[in-house]
């Protein structure tokens, strides 16, 4: 899953692709041959707040924005992150709307980094940033389905290989 969620993203054109992981030597395994740049997370049960601040914190200094997605959307395709980069406009927060629901991945203009990286306590993600500026939020619809995440392994209908 891990895998197919950084393809989706390099698919979807996005350079620098930056997967923030724990130490967990399978999951750079998984990610191996792939044009990424993985950024160990050491202590990732700190939550989604620290790996957020560690990626955004690994991006080159002129990036413009970031796109922060999650491995657990099996279905998100790389046209829907390709819809989603082109709706970003400098200034805004680029966030899918999966029916009745916000989701991932969102694009955050580089003005929200300094908050992103100061998000350590919540564990709410960059949820925090968007619900704190409501005037910059572009919602872009996407089809419920690839809203869907993968918590727990009963939740994956396909057989382990």
């Amino acid at each position: 899953m891990l895998r197919r969620a950084a393809r989706s993203f390099l698919e979807a054109g996005l350079t620098p692709v930056i997967a923030v992981v724990s130490d967990d030597p399978r999951l750079a395994e998984a990610l191996a041959g792939l044009p990424l740049t993985l950024a160990r997370n050491p202590q990732p049960e700190r939550g989604i707040d620290s790996s957020i601040a560690m990626g955004v914190h690994a991006l080159p200094g002129a990036h413009p924005a970031a796109l922060i997605g999650v491995a657990d959307q099996p279905y998100l395709s790389a046209e829907a992150i390709a819809q989603l980069v082109s709706a970003f406009v400098p200034g805004t927060i680029v966030v899918p709307r999966y029916g009745d629901h916000r989701g991932n991945p969102v694009i955050f203009d580089r003005r929200f980094f300094s908050e992103l990286m100061r998000l350590v306590e919540a564990d709410r993600g960059g949820q925090v940033v968007v619900t704190a500026h409501p005037e910059a939020v572009i919602e872009v619809e996407l089809p419920a389905s690839m809203g869907t995440d993968i918590d727990r392994p009963d939740d994956w209908p396909y057989p382990a290989v």
